[in-house]
């Protein structure tokens, strides 16, 4: 019989539910609209008032005897699949609620039409299947002993529509016939068969490769699917032709021993697994049907499922046969913990101190060791280094340089440093005679020019200076919150302002968050650009043998973005956010660090070529060590566009989001306006924290 009443709920509008239903003592009422209205407040994005003030339904379970008041159906739906997103977006539920699905055979038919029913991705759903519940097959169906007896169709008809009441389902408990198949197939856009019986596998395939529509089919056997896109190809042979040139008339009359050689060709004998294939010899015999497993029908389900989430969004379904085996996927388990990174703490001790003595050095290992201690932008060392009889020169890398180096300015930074740490351990020895800067069309260097090699006359009043210098670090973890002193910030201003620099501090809480918004919108746009993602996490390291790049142990990340590293460096996943416009807590890492700040302190030069850069990282460094000598920890937050001097270059920075650097750096410039021939040299976060110090890698000199 078609769709007794039996089979699915009754929907009433609340004017409309019979008097007989609220006034019967044997049916139980219950109310879930409270629940639900508490819920609709507390969801993300906030619901149009409109879907908050939907009028409820009641729904009626004849064969439960039950009546309750449920929320409208917009509201429903939002509820109840809101923990889809992002997996399937509003769109893809919206295409998903159009779609009419037919389903032949409720064995692992009711795990499909159940998993598709959870995710919302039917609107209307046809299940057909002549066959009653019996105990033999409760080692795979979720049904309960109060199911027996009762037709498969009915049973998962019943279960869909006690999860979704609105989910239009209809059911043929005379299985698809010659008689029938037509009015089953009317509409369908999708067709799942999933029956015992050969003929009517092959007459499925028939008529709906005669009306294009696709079919597919899940065979729990070694988790096999197979696609068969008669939409797209009209003439494709059934079961892609593994038993031959099939046609329905040449199976009619034809008995079980006939067509069992036939199934067994549709399910290539030589890859099923070793107990269906040996079931095979002993049906009849020890065994009266195929042997199946409850999980592998359900990953049945959810195979399904994924490729009806496919054709949902529009994305690749070909024709084809594919298989998830679980059983070879667990021959293939691995420990985690072999091979994996980490760093060491005893290796990264050994290479932290396995250096010679400071007081060991000769003059020139120690200048170059100095010059090598440096910041510089992702730890990336962009400098080379080489010694001759009385000059050290530290030349500009033009290969260790990133999207955001913008015309090498950051290194030429990084640069300028190394030369003021080289300055500083050649005046310690007294053989320091000069610097020079030079740039020419080639590259941007400096010179330490020496004197007295080896004379053995040190200066002490510069050695106190080098050993401050060669304890710098980079310390990254949140601050106190605490002020910055009125006395710390004049030492400071005084060691910034020079003929060719300035600073101008952040200190007031009201500029500070201003610049934790901009810190957070520039993040989120590095994690969303794929080229500067991947950038990014390149110069994040934790083996305990690099040299260079950023250790992760001196990120001293909180525990919750800890854990999520290994997410937050994948690209599939920012494309995602991006296509979806989320992404918002990916810079609230990078804001709360501001907020968290006693001040920050933005240094100021005069002129925007490379050697102007070059000369102000000679300050950069001097700066630094300055806030460290004073208890502040220092950490640089150099926002992504800040090397980027129009908004045409900072659109260059990100395809996709271009616009947003260019508007934070207009927003930068009202925060620390600077005039036509200046430039932002950098921006250093100034803490007083108990944050570790990690010790910098460094490459060979």
């Amino acid at each position: 019989m078609h769709y007794t009443p039996a089979t699915a709920a009754n929907v009433y509008s609340e004017s409309e539910v019979p008097v007989s239903l609220l006034d019967d003592d044997a049916i139980d009422v219950t109310d879930m609209t409270t629940q639900t209205r508490r819920a609709l407040d507390e969801i993300l994005p906030p619901v149009d008032p409109s879907v908050r003030d939907e009028e409820c339904r009641f729904a009626y379970f004849p064969w439960r005897k039950s009546l309750v008041k449920i929320p409208g159906p917009i509201s429903y739906r939002r509820l109840r699949l809101d923990r889809n997103r992002h997996k399937l977006t509003a769109a893809d539920l919206d295409a998903a609620a159009k779609l009419r699905v037919g389903i032949v055979g409720l064995s692992v038919g009711h795990a499909i039409a159940l998993t598709l029913a959870l995710e919302g991705l039917a609107g209307e759903l046809r299940l057909a299947d002549f066959d009653d519940l019996e105990l033999t097959n409760m080692n795979r169906i979720p049904a309960t002993l109060l199911d027996i007896d009762t037709n498969k169709a009915i049973v998962a008809s019943r279960r869909i529509s006690e999860i979704d009441p609105y989910l239009t389902t209809s059911v043929f408990t005379e299985g698809i016939t010659n008689e029938n198949i037509d009015e089953f197939l009317d509409g369908l856009d999708l067709v799942v068969e999933e029956c015992d019986s050969f003929d009517v596998k092959v007459l499925v395939r028939h008529r709906c490769r005669e009306l294009g529509i696709p079919v597919l089919m899940e065979t729990s056997d070694g988790g096999t699917l197979d696609v068969e896109r008669f939409d797209l190809e009209p003439e494709r042979p059934l079961f892609h032709g593994l038993a031959g040139d099939l046609r329905i008339e040449d199976l009619v009359g034809l008995d079980r021993a006939h067509l069992t050689p036939l199934a067994v060709k549709v399910l290539e004998p030589a890859r099923v697994t070793a107990p269906m294939a040996a079931s095979a010899i002993e049906l009849g015999h020890t065994v009266t049907a195929w042997p199946q497993l409850a999980g592998d029908v359900l990953l049945g389900g959810a195979t399904v499922a994924a490729a009806v989430r496919r054709l949902v969004q529009g994305r690749p379904l070909p024709s084809g046969r594919v298989r998830f085996d679980r059983d070879t996927w667990l021959d293939g388990l691995s420990d985690p913990l072999d091979g994996a990174g980490g760093t060491d703490a005893g290796t990264a001790e050994s290479l932290a101190h396995n250096e010679i003595p400071v007081d060991e050095m000769s003059d020139l290992d120690l200048i170059t060791h100095a010059a090598a201690r440096a910041p510089s932008a992702g730890n990336q060392q962009p400098w080379r280094i080489s010694v001759d009889d009385d000059t050290v020169t530290i030349a500009l890398d033009r290969d260790r340089t990133s999207t955001l180096d913008v015309e090498h300015r950051a290194s030429a930074v990084a640069v300028g440093a190394a030369l003021h740490n080289a300055r500083v351990a050649a005046a310690s020895r007294g053989v320091l005679d000069d610097i020079e800067i030079v740039e020419d069309d080639q590259t941007v260097l400096g010179r330490v020019r020496l004197k007295g090699l080896g004379a053995g006359v040190h200066a002490p009043e510069y050695e106190s200076d080098l050993q401050a210098l060669l304890a710098r670090s980079t310390r990254r973890g949140p601050g106190d919150g605490s002020p910055l002193g009125d006395e710390d910030l004049l030492r400071l201003t005084a060691v910034a302002d020079t003929e060719t620099t300035r600073l101008v501090p952040l200190s007031d809480r009201t500029r500070i968050a201003t610049f934790a918004t901009i810190s957070d919108r520039s993040d989120r746009a590095r994690f969303l650009t794929p080229a500067l993602h991947r950038e990014m996490f390149a110069e994040l390291t934790a083996d305990p043998a690099a040299g260079a790049g950023i250790d992760i142990a001196s990120l001293d990340l909180p525990p919750a973005m800890a854990g999520m590293l290994d997410v937050l460096r994948r690209g599939d996943v920012m494309s995602l956010l991006d296509e979806w416009g989320g992404g918002a807590a990916l810079g609230a890492d990078a804001a709360a660090r501001v907020a968290s700040a006693s001040g920050i302190l933005l240094l100021v030069q005069s002129g925007r070529t490379r050697a102007d850069y070059m000369r102000a990282g000679l300050v950069v460094e001097q700066l630094w060590v300055a806030a460290e000598q004073l208890g502040y920890t220092v950490h640089p937050m150099t926002p992504a566009f800040l090397y980027a001097l129009d908004d045409a270059t900072a659109h260059t920075l990100s395809d996709n989001h271009g616009d947003l650097l260019a508007g934070l750096r207009r927003e930068m410039d009202e925060l620390c306006p600077v005039a036509d021939d200046e430039a932002v040299t950098i921006a250093l976060r100034v803490s007083r924290s108990d944050s570790p110090a990690v010790r910098s890698r460094r490459l060979e000199v």
